[in-house]
């Protein structure tokens, strides 16, 4: 069975919330209230609202005015996040979709793809870089 197939998958508001702190905590050392406000562009008593769901769920560790970290649990969730994000990203860059649009439909997808099909992806993407030769027809075709 493919990897994550029994994963059970957070909500994509959720999951975007664990995947800022990741990346605040891997880019500054640290992640608070007011830093995940900003790089989500939500207010900051939304944000206190998720946090302390997340923190109930065993997601991260919050202490006010100290700043947050992320469980084990909750880092093994934004990692998958990243990860799908990366494979998904990566697909649709080698099917010419470039830009905004990939970017876009990147947020859209990674949240709402079954791990199966994910896993799917990203052996077919492996299948792509390791053979241009068809992927260059792809894109040919794909472009047309």
């Amino acid at each position: 069975m493919p990897r994550g197939t029994s994963k059970k998958q957070e909500t994509p508001r959720a999951e975007d919330y664990l995947e800022a702190v990741y990346h605040l905590l891997e880019d500054k050392g640290y992640a608070n209230t007011v830093d995940v406000s900003e790089r989500l562009e939500v207010k900051p008593p939304t944000v206190s609202n998720m946090v302390a769901k997340l923190a109930a769920r065993g997601y991260l560790l919050h202490q006010p005015y100290r700043g947050m970290r992320l469980t084990e649990s909750g880092e093994k969730i934004a990692r998958s996040v990243i990860r799908r994000h990366e494979i998904i990203s990566e697909f649709l860059s080698m099917i010419g979709v470039e830009g905004g649009v990939a970017y876009e439909d990147t947020e859209g997808i990674e949240h709402h793809v079954q791990p199966t099909t994910i896993y799917r992806i990203e052996r077919l993407v492996e299948f792509l870089r390791r053979n241009p030769s068809h992927l260059a027809e792809i894109k040919k075709y794909v472009s047309k």
